[in-house]
């Protein structure tokens, strides 16, 4: 019995030093392979775009709008705001005179001294003519917007209008003097007419045509 115990221990001593060997790790898993595309299968369609975050057309202009390179259209004159030709008053002509125009005058309202005033013109050629030229002659005391009336071609009984501004100074004349031209086919034909300033405080211009023949008289 004494032999057997001393055995023991000696082969518990030694499978104590015996070195332990590692445990064995297991290898990591294989990844599975990714199957090729299948070349028969249908293309999936591609996903809409979403309508709020897609940009906006530019905006087409109006079928009757004007292209951007055309030239700004010219502001006509209005007829309903130019007095009737019946309702203006006869200019004065000169007696050396061979135009063959009638000019008519109205003022809106009187020609107050430092105050402009609105001087209506019409020219009415009793002939057909071309090159019909209507201007105010300057004067001194007198502020006239510049410009004139001018007509390439004429036609009888047309009417030719003009629009100016007149402000009257202490020193200015009580009239104003137009020079009409025309060529016409006997030759270049020209006149001066008068037109009064104190003719703006008559709304009527049959009673200022009445006045002029009275202080003709």
């Amino acid at each position: 019995m004494r032999t057997r115990i001393p055995v023991l221990l000696l082969v518990l001593t030694l499978a104590a030093c015996e070195p332990h060997q590692p445990e064995e790790v297991p290898p990591p898993p294989v990844a599975p392979e990714t199957p090729a595309p299948d070349a028969t299968a249908p293309t999936p369609a591609p996903t809409p775009a979403d309508p709020t975050t897609a940009p906006a057309a530019p905006a087409q202009p109006a079928p009757n709008a004007p292209s951007p390179t055309d030239p700004s259209a010219q502001p006509k004159p209005t007829a309903a705001l130019a007095p009737a030709v019946t309702s203006m008053a006869l200019a004065r002509p000169s007696a050396k005179m061979s135009v063959a125009v009638d000019l008519r005058y109205q003022f809106e309202g009187a020609v107050v001294e430092g105050q402009p005033a609105t001087l209506h013109l019409a020219a009415i050629s009793r002939v057909d003519g071309t090159n019909l030229n209507v201007e105010v002659q300057p004067a001194a005391g007198l502020e006239i917007s510049r410009g004139r009336l001018s007509a390439q071609k004429v036609d009888a009984a047309g009417v030719y209008r003009q629009e100016l501004s007149v402000i009257r100074r202490a020193a200015a004349p009580g009239t104003l003097r137009v020079l009409v031209t025309m060529d016409m086919p006997e030759g270049t034909a020209f006149g001066y007419f008068t037109i009064p300033l104190d003719a703006g405080q008559l709304q009527d211009g049959n009673t200022a045509q009445k006045l002029e023949s009275v202080k003709q008289r």
